[in-house]
Parts: structure tokens; C-alpha cells; sequence
């Protein structure tokens, strides 16, 4: 079917129960990204793996490099891309947010609009990795305080010795994380971008599932 708000979740659950969740890998000119889909954030896991199975990714780029942060992709405005959302359907995905995934360097998560949006709604298409940066003390407790978040000791020494964005924790959904490849995700950050972040040469990506 065509998805939508109203049937996306059973549909995606429903086919879940024929295609398990798996890694993936994410194809770049920089080299290869082995990403690893947590199995408690079935909705975001799922619709991620539909969305491959789909062949939606094949044709899209990342369109987001910004240094010590993300690169994001998925959103392309080509016209194959748009087309296939227009085939697929546009719908959004309900928070599946976990206190164990946070946003340490590597994790994956979904973006989403923060216009209109009180239930933090994900984006189905339109993904990222953290690249990071290390977060101190100061601000890792700034950050608890105003978002009302209890940080282990193990996720207070990730975020201070590897980094990562922890802004983001209580807003969008990290439903997976790489497990191979992160220095490409660093030198594709570096690409050259305009003053919106988008990359100024073209980052083609296709998808696959892991071997």
C-alpha cells in the first residue's frame, strides 16, 4: 500500500515479521559505512529497511556535511528520489526513544521538521550519523539539567572521550549506529559546503543489506 500516517506503523510491523532486522551498508566514493539497526526501535529500524528493500536510497545523496556534527542524507530533491516518496508515500514515524541510545559519536538517528511538530514526529526518509565532538563536564550537565536527563557514568566518559551531540538526546530517535567505517563519515564531513551546510560536490549513496 501506499503509506501513510494512518497504516504505516501495522504495515511496517506486519512486514517485519518476514524481513528481521539486519545491518546495512551504506555505499559512498569515500568507501563503505557498515551501520548496525538496534532491535528496540522496530518502527525506525523497520521503515529504515523497508525503505532499502524499496531501493529508495539507491538514487539519493547526503545533502548535509557539517565538521564535528552530522552528515545527513536521504532527502534528495532529484527527481527519481521525489518520485519514489510520491510512490512509497510520505508519513512520519512516532519517537521510539530509548535512555540507552544517546547521540555518542556514531549513532544513527532520524531528523525531523521542528515546525508544527509537538510530538516529535521522525522524518521517514531523512537520516544522520553524529560525527561529534567531545563534550565537557560543564556542558554535559548544562544539558541534563534543561532536557531532565540522567547520563550513566559509561555515556558521560563516551561523550567526553569520543563526542557526539548531546543537544539532540530527547528529541530525535538514534535507532542504530556504525559499527565500521567512521572514518569515512569524518572525511565526508569535511566536504566543502555552502552556507546552508549543503556539500558543494555531489554525495552519491546507494544502500545494501550486510552480508
Amino acid at each position: 500500500p501506499k503509506l501513510s500516517n494512518e497504516n504505516a506503523e501495522e504495515f511496517l510491523i506486519k512486514w517485519g515479521a518476514e524481513n528481521p532486522i539486519t545491518n546495512v551498508i551504506l555505499e559512498t566514493k569515500h568507501g563503505d559505512i557498515e551501520l548496525e539497526l538496534y532491535h528496540d526501535t522496530p518502527l525506525h529500524s523497520l521503515n529504515f529497511l523497508y525503505k532499502i528493500h524499496r531501493q529508495y536510497y539507491t538514487d539519493t545523496e547526503l545533502t548535509r556535511v557539517v565538521p564535528d556534527f552530522v552528515i545527513q542524507g536521504g532527502n534528495s530533491e532529484e527527481e527519481k528520489p521525489q518520485q519514489q516518496r510520491f510512490l512509497i508515500g510520505q508519513h512520519t514515524l512516532k519517537p521510539e526513544f530509548n535512555p540507552n541510545h544517546i547521540h555518542t559519536r556514531g549513532s544513527l538517528a532520524m531528523s525531523r521538521s521542528y515546525s508544527n511538530n509537538p510530538y516529535k514526529l521522525s522524518s521517514s526518509y531523512d537520516f544522520y550519523i553524529v560525527t561529534g565532538r567531545k563534550i565537557g563536564d560543564v556542558e554535559l550537565a548544562q544539558i541534563e539539567s534543561e532536557k531532565q536527563l540522567s547520563y550513566t557514568p559509561d555515556q558521560k566518559r563516551m561523550y567526553k572521550s569520543k563526542g557526539g551531540a548531546p543537544h539532540l538526546d530527547g528529541e530525535h530517535t538514534v535507532f542504530g549506529r556504525v559499527i565500521r567505517g567512521m572514518e569515512v563519515a569524518d572525511r565526508i564531513a569535511l566536504t566543502p559546503r555552502d552556507d546552508s551546510d549543503w556539500p558543494l560536490e555531489k554525495l552519491a549513496i546507494k544502500m545494501r543489506l550486510a552480508d
